[in-house]
């Protein structure tokens, strides 16, 4: 595009032409970059919406003359020292990283001095052979005489021998008369007179140092030489501490060599660094980098253990993750074999309390992640073989509802040893044993859970929509409507089911019992209820998958093969590259989630630890009222009216009584207590007395044990419905 102008005779004074036009975008925005720097230079500045300055009418009148410029946020954050410095000098885990590499290469170098000071003597000693040798040759023209020897072979004629002589005599008389000669010379004199004068003088200790120039420079002849006879080699003074020490940090240097070494990058390609490695506090490197065209992470990974030994490392002490693209490589180095040493303490040995609803703090990855469970939507199964620490695993979530009072815990031990002893003192109930007798109580206590399950729901269905608006029970539904979370402790659940099998119809027995297990495991964890289990090794017999399928997390510590393996963790997780065969460590396990599997160590908590643990807890649930069941049997003198309820139904031997009932029993036993129906009084007024006095009498001996036991609809023994008791609540409220 072109325009004229023109003047008032009508003649054409100038062509416009816009040059824009021809002008590449790139050039065009370093133009438009200059024009608004020198636009902000002038006296005001031009008010457009490129420069962002405006201009003053009356500049004369403003307190400075000049540009003002409208700074946005970033813009003034900018004015400050701190967005200048470069990220990489404000990282703690960069600087980590260098002191490490500054360090073990000052190390590497200091024991490679011996090597280093012998290079320099045999360096220099060439250096000061070839020096003279030069000197020599320049000083006396020796290259005549090589054309005098020339010529002699070639039979030239004496007389040619004879001016070669004549003209090298005067050649090596005129360098020897040159000024630089004479000035090397006397400066060669003068150095050696003041070396002698010196050590003369200050001794030869102090004179040392004056001899580095003369060492520095026969060192440099020396160098020269060596790159004389072997222009293609290379001679360097220090060897690559990277190269060299596979006990060292991790550089892009180190990595680049390991790749080379395992065919994956040739001599000439090499990693391009993403950012400067850090290091964490543990000591853990993290390093991205960037690969040449047609390596990807995924070919890397492939070949992990190659590259973790070419790191001179093993393979779990590496990690590869894939960045942004596929040739975008994060590579996490652990500082030391991970899961070498004893797990850390958990935090719940120092906890005065803890929340259930928190979830767990179970363990550490390798790379000492720290791992919380939540426990109260998905049950847990642990398993594995005796003595791997499957029982002290089991501990953790175990003291994590120890010490919430609002948790009531429900145990079933059938081991029948001792490792749960410590429970007992704060557990509602309490199996101990794998006798009939016990497998009994056990399956009893299955179907009372399952009525509180049911009740549970039929609650949560009857409160509005906004308690519960996911149908879940949550922390304030626990406390409003008296609907603890329950935690159920099984351990060694094979033997319940073994001796199930074992009974006349136990094959019917058996498939009952895990079909409702499965169904508090599947519909209990939404009201509140969490099951935690353990077996050895958890077999299609022992303990069926319809039982295990529905545990959503599983750890499993060391097992003989990967069938075991597969048993708890679940089928196809050994193909998967998760496997607790041949852990051999105890304490280490593999923890099997939803959301995937990974290696754990389990936070330690002592059997020592755990007895404190349950104290505290305890202690808790005597300040907050919730201490009841076995527990509480202790606090609980057995005596009074309740005794009277305990023996009616030991006499009647129903499961259910009307107060009536219980009322007709007691005025057996003494009929001048005033059970018995007065004269003239009503069934309907009689019933009224002695069901207001039951419930009088009941809460004078429950006051403040934190305990209730109200009338429910029943059964009574007449075959009707009417208000009155449960043998199953009394055995709650009484602990045995």
């Amino acid at each position: 595009m072109s325009t004229t102008t023109g003047t008032e005779h009508g003649e054409h004074e100038a062509q416009l032409v816009n040059l824009a036009a021809f002008q590449d975008p790139e050039t065009l925005l370093r133009l438009g970059e200059r024009s608004r720097a020198a636009a902000q230079e002038t006296e005001n500045g031009v008010a457009d919406m490129f420069t962002g300055t405006v201009r003053l009418d009356k500049v004369d009148e403003a307190a400075d003359a000049g540009t003002f410029e409208q700074l946005d946020d970033d813009e003034r954050a900018a004015l400050g020292l701190r967005p200048i410095i470069p990220e990489t000098f404000l990282d703690a885990g960069v600087w980590r990283q260098r002191r490490a590499v500054w360090l073990n290469s000052a190390a590497f170098h200091t024991t490679r001095s011996p090597v280093y000071l012998w290079r320099f003597i045999t360096t220099s000693a060439l250096g000061a052979r070839v020096g003279v040798r030069d000197a020599w040759s320049y000083l006396f023209a020796t290259e005549y005489g090589e054309l005098a020897d020339k010529v002699r072979r070639k039979k030239a004629g004496a007389e040619h021998i004879a001016d070669l002589r004549a003209d090298r005599r005067k050649e090596a008389k005129s360098r020897r008369r040159e000024p630089v000669t004479v000035y090397a010379l006397t400066g060669c004199t003068s150095y050696a007179a003041a070396l002698i004068a010196l050590g003369q003088t200050w001794g030869l200790v102090l004179a040392f140092p004056a001899l580095i120039p003369m060492f520095g420079l026969l060192y440099a002849l020396g160098y020269r030489e060596l790159g004389r006879r072997a222009p293609d080699a290379e001679f360097t003074f220090f060897d690559n501490a990277a190269e060299a020490d596979h006990d060292g940090p991790v550089t892009d240097e180190r990595i680049t060599n390991a790749l080379r070494n395992i065919k994956l990058m040739t001599a000439e390609q090499e990693i391009r660094p993403v950012g400067l490695a850090t290091r964490d506090e543990l000591g853990n490197t993290t390093v991205a980098f960037k690969t040449p065209a047609g390596l990807v992470c995924k070919a890397i990974k492939a070949k992990a253990e190659p590259f973790a030994g070419a790191l001179g490392l093993s393979l779990e002490r590496i990690d590869l993750t894939q960045g942004e693209t596929p040739n975008d490589v994060i590579l996490w180095v652990s500082a030391k074999v991970p899961f070498s040493e004893e797990g850390p303490a958990s935090p719940l040995v120092d906890a005065e309390q803890w929340s259930i609803w928190d979830g767990v703090p179970f363990g550490s990855n390798r790379k000492g992640i720290r791992k919380v469970l939540q426990l109260l939507w998905s049950s847990m199964l642990f398993g594995g073989a005796q003595g791997y620490g499957k029982t002290s695993a089991m501990r953790v979530p175990a003291a994590a509802g120890a010490l919430d009072p609002m948790c009531r815990m429900l145990l079933a031990d059938f081991k029948g040893g001792a490792d749960w002893e410590e429970l007992e003192e704060i557990a509602h109930r309490v199996i101990i044993g794998a006798d009939p007798a016990s497998v009994d109580e056990f399956i009893e206590l299955v179907d009372e859970l399952i009525e509180e399950m049911d009740t549970r729901f039929a609650k949560i269905r009857r409160m509005p929509k906004a308690e519960r608006p996911d149908m879940r029970l949550t922390p304030a539904m626990a406390e409003a409507h008296g609907m603890p979370v329950l935690m159920f402790l099984i351990d060694e659940i094979q033997e319940a089911f073994g001796v199930v099998l074992a009974r006349k119809d136990g094959l019917k027995e058996f498939g009952a019992l895990v079909e409702k297990l499965a169904r508090l495991i599947r519909r209990g964890r939404a009201c509140g209820l969490i099951i935690v289990a353990a077996a050895q090794r958890p077999s299609a017999k022992s303990v069926p998958t319809d039982f295990r399928d529905v545990i959503l997390k599983r750890y499993s510590v060391h097992t003989v093969d990967d069938t075991s393996s597969d048993m708890i963790l679940g089928d196809g997780q050994a193909k998967r590259g998760h496997t607790a065969a041949g852990l051999g460590r105890i304490g280490v396990g593999i923890l099997a989630e939803e959301a995937g599997s990974e290696k754990l160590q389990v936070d330690m908590i002592t059997p020592q630890e755990f007895e404190g643990i349950c104290a505290r807890g305890r202690a808790l649930r005597i300040a907050a009222g919730t201490l009841t069941g076995y527990a509480a049997s202790g606090l609980l003198t057995v005596s009074g009216i309740l005794a009277q309820i305990r023996q009616a139904f030991e006499i009647t031997g129903a499961e259910e009584l009307g107060s009536a009932d219980i009322a007709r029993v007691l005025h057996k036993q003494d009929p001048a207590a005033g059970w018995g129906q007065r004269d003239g009084e009503s069934d309907k007024a009689w019933s009224s007395r002695i069901g207001a006095r039951l419930g009088r009498e009941i809460d004078e001996a429950l006051d403040g044990s934190g305990r209730t036991l109200d009338r429910v609809k029943v059964t009574t023994l007449a075959g009707t419905e009417g208000r009155g008791f449960r043998r199953t609540d009394l055995t709650l409220v009484l602990g045995a």
